[in-house]
């Protein structure tokens, strides 16, 4: 999957989209701009006669932002999957103990 951003590009993104939205810009003194994040209305499960779900925003929340290689890595962005780990289970687990005292 190709983008247009470097790695080295400063972005925000969507953490809930899982999607950048835009470069970073940035005020006359060098500081980099708050974007404020945008809500929607939710539909409720698709519920006749009932009101769309509005979020209560007491308080702002902004974008968070950093370079596109740091937020692909955070936020799985190009959709990379996690990266598996290595478990074992408990039965096999006891018996690899009780065989050999170090085991991977």
């Amino acid at each position: 999957m190709t983008t247009g951003y470097k790695d080295d590009d400063l972005v925000y993104v969507d953490p809930e989209k899982k999607a950048v939205v835009s470069l970073v810009e940035f005020d006359k003194d060098g500081n980099a701009k708050q974007l404020e994040m945008k809500f929607t209305e939710k539909a409720n499960n698709g519920k006749e006669g009932e009101k769309p779900v509005k979020k209560r925003g007491g308080r702002k929340r902004y974008y968070p932002w950093g370079t596109y290689k740091t937020m692909k890595k955070i936020y799985r962005i190009e959709g990379k999957e996690k990266e598996a780990e290595n478990y074992k289970t408990l039965d096999k687990a006891l018996s690899l103990a009780l065989e050999e005292p170090y085991w991977d």
